[in-house]
């Protein structure tokens, strides 16, 4: 699955260029795109792009730029519907949103950032941000600092990717 997913993706970038990558990562930011492939895809697409310095920071700086906008426009999305934690359905939503909005609390804004840095929980901190009526540039500012976190991790991997590739 992944794998036809990841050649579609360099099929993609290969057609349309590095603008993919933003795409996905708008996406991905958005909780639209969780199930695209998208650590796959980067590597995939920093070695297609080019494997030389340039090459591999501008799809970090692209997928940094796609992440913060695509979690900006949730967090605005949220706030203009004016949802609150009570107004979520189902009983195990207001335990979860509570949770979340526990975390916001404690740490504030430095818990979004961490949140991006960890693959799986990235993005999860957006609606209860919003919910909970955080400043929204404070937001993008921490939403952005932990992306690019996570997209130094995703450099660090292309980068012995290439490696491993060019000493076979």
């Amino acid at each position: 699955m992944h794998t036809a997913a990841v050649d579609a993706g360099v099929g993609l970038v290969a057609t349309y260029g590095i603008a993919v990558l933003l795409v996905v990562f708008v996406l991905e930011g958005a909780l639209v795109g969780k199930l695209i492939p998208t650590r796959t895809l980067f590597v995939a697409t920093a070695l297609a792009v080019g494997s030389d310095a340039f090459g591999i920071a501008s799809a970090a700086v692209v997928a940094v730029a796609g992440a913060t906008l695509g979690q900006f426009t949730l967090f605005v999305l949220v706030r203009r519907t004016g949802l609150s934690p009570e107004s979520l359905p189902g009983p195990s939503a207001p335990d979860d949103g509570g949770r979340l909005l526990r975390w916001l609390d404690r740490w504030g804004m430095a818990a979004v950032a961490m949140s991006n840095t960890l693959p799986v929980a990235r993005g999860s901190l957006t609606v209860p941000a919003a919910m909970a009526g955080g400043d929204v540039v404070r937001f993008s500012a921490s939403s952005m600092v932990g992306s690019s976190v996570y997209a130094t991790g995703l450099v660090a991997v292309a980068i012995g990717v290439d490696a491993a590739v060019g000493t076979v």
